[in-house]
């Protein structure tokens, strides 16, 4: 164990105590939206309800005050890392910045109207787009929204890496006019920039190399079991499988190629509980079940393990995934109650892992 961890476990250790219990999350579904926002008032959440309450009226509401506490939980995560650690815990929330450049980006090729506020992504009626948790500022991205084209954008983000990976694909978007190949490149750059950073510094390191590995691995399955359900051949795909995975191309392909969505379930029957996923593919058609109870799996492996690490990168990461599932867990709920989802479909969703 390395002491220089202690003071950053101590201050994690004690905000800790704010997330909410899976009994009380799941009490809230069913509830009105009002009474959501006053049940959850007297939580954590109260300063961030508090906050945004003038500015804006539900579901808008909940989803960017859950987003808001994401974000300063974060801050605490990365104020309380010590230097060692800073490094990987900066490349892992730059996820959140992947996801407003691309938002950008998309904005942009739409015509849609997009704008920044002191902590959230909006489009132009005030619907959250993304949350300002990673390492741009919302002043970078008032740049960025101001920039009049895409190739703008992207000569703009070359002081933060991103461009040079997004240069690389202009004139395939000029001929082609498709933004896909450029979005995918940030997700390919984010993840190298990710797995070059798990360095060994403190010996126990492992289970968090391992997590992030398969967490790849979900991402890889979530593309190979969408392309099976819409018939797309695998050579269409390959370019957004992202390696760093424990899964190799070759065994991607040869997942593609056991058969259908139902067949590629069961070959994963050993890694994953999916007979919940496989019922509401088989009666809906519906693959979302598939993503949530694969990453439901990947926390309950880890979240425990990641949390007993108490003077480790681990404790650090198990706060941040603990922060984030709360996060998604409520936005779950707030989607469902607003669109009239059964209950029943809402809670199957909710992720679990808690510890």
């Amino acid at each position: 164990m390395d002491s220089t961890y202690s003071g950053s476990y101590g201050r994690i250790k004690v905000s800790q105590t704010e997330f909410l219990s899976d009994s009380f999350v799941r009490g809230l579904i069913g509830m009105p939206l009002e009474d959501m926002t006053r049940t959850l008032s007297g939580t954590a959440y109260k300063d961030d309800i508090n906050a945004l309450y003038s500015l804006y009226t539900n579901p808008d509401l909940l989803e960017m005050a859950a987003n808001r506490r994401l974000v300063e939980r974060n801050k605490t995560a990365l104020f309380a890392a010590p230097p060692m650690t800073s490094d990987l815990l900066r490349a892992y929330m730059s996820k959140w910045d992947v996801q407003n450049i691309k938002s950008v980006i998309t904005s942009k090729y739409l015509g849609y109207d997009v704008k920044e506020t002191e902590t959230f992504l909006v489009s132009f009626r005030d619907v959250p787009m993304g949350i300002f948790g990673g390492i741009m500022k919302n002043e970078d991205f008032r740049v960025l929204i101001n920039q009049t084209t895409i190739e703008a954008v992207a000569e703009n983000l070359t002081r933060f890496g991103y461009g040079q990976q997004l240069l690389q694909y202009l004139d395939s978007y000029r001929k082609e006019n498709d933004i896909a190949p450029m979005l995918q490149a940030l997700d390919r750059y984010y993840y190298a920039r990710l797995v070059s950073s798990l360095k060994f510094y403190n010996g126990d390191e492992g289970p968090l190399t391992r997590f992030f590995r398969e967490e790849i691995d979900n991402k890889n399955l979530n593309v190979i079991l969408a392309a099976k359900d819409m018939a797309v051949p695998f050579d269409r795909i390959r370019e957004q499988l992202l390696p760093y995975g424990n899964l190799s191309m070759d065994d991607l392909q040869s997942m593609y190629g056991s058969g259908g969505v139902e067949d590629i379930a069961a070959k994963l029957q050993d890694r994953y509980d999916l007979k919940a996923a496989v019922e509401s593919y088989r009666s809906e058609g519906d693959l979302k079940l598939f993503e949530s109870e694969m990453r439901s799996s990947l926390l309950r492996r880890y979240l425990e393990v990641l949390s007993s690490q108490a003077l480790s990168a681990g404790s650090t990461f198990a706060y941040i995934l603990r922060a984030e599932r709360e996060r998604d867990n409520l936005r779950t709920i707030v989607i469902g109650t607003s669109y009239g989802i059964e209950q029943r479909k809402t809670e199957e969703m909710l992720l679990g892992g808690a510890v």
